[in-house]
Order: structure tokens, then C-alpha cells, then sequence
């Protein structure tokens, strides 16, 4: 898998996580957690910064873009030659493009990836 894709797909995780930990609804939702400590969120905190200081600002700042608009899934994995995000058909071309480069869908765009 393309490392840029590795980093954001990461970052994504650590975005969860920190909107999971801010989430007053998360417990309602069945988890049964302990407040989490002000350390593991200065943790999660510095991951996810050391993560934005490896990603090109560009690359970064449609990353946050995505992430506001659709408070998810910014990287989603092509599935058949569809987004996993949107749905929708990709061209071939584009599908086949997303195995080596960092590529977006050209409907939603949301980072795709391959996954063999």
C-alpha cells in the first residue's frame, strides 16, 4: 500500500479516537469506558501531530476538508471499481491508478486505496 495512504489511514484512526473520547453519546451507545485520562489524550494528541508534520500541507488541508464535510470516512478502499465511500463507478483507469498513487474519487473526494 502506498505510504501516504498508510499515514492518512492512520491519522483518520487517531481523529476517531479523539472524536470517540469527546463524544458524549459514545457510552450511551452500549461501551462502558472509564474517563479517559488527560495523559491518553496528550498521547493521542502528540500521535496524530507527529502524523500532520509527515503529510504535505495540501495534502493535509483537503484531508481536514473531506473530514468536516463528511465527519468520517475520509479514506475508503475501492471496492470493484467503486468508491467505498459514495459508491459510485470509478473509471478503470482511475481504479487501477489508486494501486501506486494517492488518488481521490473524482465524485466524493475521499482518499482511495487498493486492497488486493
Amino acid at each position: 500500500m502506498n505510504p501516504k495512504i498508510e499515514t492518512l489511514r492512520s491519522l483518520e484512526e487517531f481523529d476517531h479516537i479523539l472524536r470517540d473520547i469527546e463524544n458524549e453519546h459514545y457510552q450511551v451507545a452500549g461501551f462502558k469506558i472509564v474517563k479517559p485520562s488527560s495523559e491518553f489524550i496528550k498521547i493521542a494528541e502528540k500521535g496524530r501531530a507527529k502524523l500532520t508534520k509527515k503529510i504535505d500541507p495540501r495534502i493535509l488541508a483537503q484531508y481536514e476538508r473531506i473530514m468536516k464535510r463528511y465527519g468520517g470516512r475520509v479514506v475508503v478502499q475501492v471496492i470493484h471499481e467503486f468508491c467505498g465511500g459514495c459508491y459510485v463507478k470509478l473509471p478503470s483507469e482511475l481504479a487501477a491508478r489508486c494501486r501506486t498513487e494517492l488518488v481521490t474519487c473524482p465524485n466524493c473526494g475521499r482518499f482511495l486505496y487498493y486492497v488486493k
